[in-house]
């Protein structure tokens, strides 16, 4: 009578399990549905991907000396490259950037099920470890699928390691070097996560390592030559000297792992470890030190870009990634598994499990509403409203925090804030005159009032060297306080525009 008691609620529990990771997969794709046509920014710094990706299709050099006309990302160039070509396709805008991203989100899933699966031979595993992924959404800065190169940096890493997991040959351990090396060139922490996994392949698969690292060495490491070549030194000046200068913030040293792991995710983490540990009475270690050597790198990654200037919560997708995967995996061991925690009984051992992650999925942490990702009908109108007043300006329009919306208004963009803000808080002394080349060419553009307009933000205004000196607020843009802000990242909007004195 009890077991038959607890076999009905330990299905119950894992159907209600298993649904909600499938919910949380079905918001994810209702919330890209509803939003991913939206013709502005989902977050700030959107419009400057579209710029860069503007930028590809221009015969102008992209990686070039700073000035206000233009300012290269602190990334590698892939993304944009292909945002580039897919805007060719279906046209300029932010569609090109969330679409790319958006479908390398769901390779994302695809991975992390397939290798879930592949391992334990359970596609409720699988289903689970990819809805975990899923839940993490909002978590991460709910930037899967917007115009940003993380989601194609984390796919066509996973990819690598799902081929490096699962085969024992020549030609998918040199594909797998190939997908480092591209995912590298979308973001270059890439190189970071791959590093333990070399030496995994080294200690662990001699033979093979070679074919591994051969076109890591030639595509990364010589492409990097290439490159900074063709750009004239400004390649490893904006991919690897801006970021090594970028304020540290300390306390996520410390904070990185109750704050972004432990304490949203507990119950995960807890298996996660559970599994792990489980794997040293195994026979055979392979599997524990790839998860271990791979987990590393993926940790580490997020860990330091966290640190390293305060990275958004975009940076955890590493870290998330694999916690999944490994959840997925601790799930299955602990349903195969004699005992647990001295639970003998199959049933109520399961009973406990499902219970356990039921609880997890539905921690605070991890629900969020799908509406308020959503642009609204209001914000739309508003953002036609900015155009408008925008395309009224005669001559061109600053507007340093919101890249393309010149665009947009039939000008031409400038550089963005973010560009400048790296390269003016760089602390490198042989950035100096870099840096004064640019406060110079701002300050020129203010005097010679280049503008018929610059626009300035509503969160932390930003405003020009010797603006204020030549030009005067001229009107607010909205009326309504609640209108027009990202729907993720830095809560900002254009607030005042500001017009050329008159002599």
């Amino acid at each position: 009578m009890e077991n038959s008691l607890l076999d009905r609620l330990s299905k119950y529990l894992s159907f209600v399990l298993l649904a909600g990771s499938v919910l949380y997969i079905v918001v994810y794709l209702a919330v890209v549905f509803f939003r991913i046509r939206y013709p502005f920014e989902l977050m700030w710094q959107e419009g400057a991907s579209v710029d860069h990706m503007i930028r590809m299709l221009s015969v102008l050099k992209y990686y070039d000396s700073p000035s206000i006309e233009f300012i290269a990302s602190i990334y590698t160039p892939l993304y944009f490259y292909l945002s580039a070509l897919l805007s060719k396709l279906i046209g300029i805008g932010f569609l090109p950037l969330r679409l790319l991203s958006f479908v390398s989100s769901l390779g994302c899933f695809l991975i992390i099920f397939l290798m879930v699966r592949r391992e334990t031979g359970s596609g409720f595993s699988g289903i689970i470890a990819t809805g975990l992924f899923a839940a993490t959404y909002e978590l991460s800065g709910s930037w899967f699928d917007v115009g940003r190169a993380d989601s194609l940096f984390l796919f066509l890493l996973l990819w690598a390691i799902y081929l490096l997991r699962f085969n024992e040959s020549m030609k998918p351990y040199f594909f797998a070097g190939v997908l480092v090396s591209l995912s590298y060139l979308t973001k270059q922490t890439a190189i970071v996560i791959s590093l333990p996994i070399m030496l995994y392949c080294i200690y662990f698969r001699r033979r093979l390592a070679f074919f591994f690292i051969a076109p890591i060495t030639v595509i990364a490491g010589l492409g990097s030559v290439l490159m900074n070549y063709l750009y004239e030194g400004w390649f490893y000046f904006y991919v690897f000297e801006l970021p090594k200068t970028t304020p540290v913030d300390i306390k996520y040293l410390i904070n990185f792992w109750p704050t972004d792991i432990i304490i949203p995710l507990p119950v995960a983490f807890s298996i996660v470890v559970f599994y792990l540990f489980s794997q040293l009475k195994s026979p055979n270690k392979n599997k524990m030190f790839f998860y271990l050597f791979a987990g590393a790198g993926m940790f580490v990654a997020s860990w330091y870009s966290r640190y390293r200037g305060g990275g958004f919560y975009n940076v955890l997708f590493p870290a998330y990634a694999i916690v999944s995967i490994t959840f997925g995996l601790g799930v299955n061991e602990i349903l195969k598994r004699s005992s647990f925690f001295y639970i003998r009984n199959d049933k109520l051992k399961a009973t406990v499990l499902y219970a356990l992650c039921i609880v997890q999925f539905s921690m605070n942490s991890l629900l969020y509403d799908p509406f308020k990702q959503v642009p609204k009908q209001k914000d739309l109108e508003a953002g036609w409203h900015l155009i408008d007043k925008m395309s009224q300006v005669k001559g061109d329009i600053f507007s340093p925090y919101h890249g393309y919306f010149a665009t947009l208004a039939g000008k031409k963009s400038y550089a963005n804030m973010m560009g400048m803000r790296d390269v003016l808080t760089t602390s490198d002394e042989k950035h100096v005159q870099i840096k004064k080349r640019l406060v110079d060419d701002i300050k020129q553009a203010m005097r010679e009032k280049k503008f018929g307009a610059v626009i300035i933000d509503s969160f932390e205004p930003w405003y020009p060297f010797d603006m204020r000196d030549h030009y005067v607020e001229k009107e607010k843009i909205f009326d309504d306080e609640n209108v027009f802000y990202p729907v993720t990242g830095m809560r900002t909007r254009p607030e005042f525009i500001y017009a050329p004195k008159e002599n």
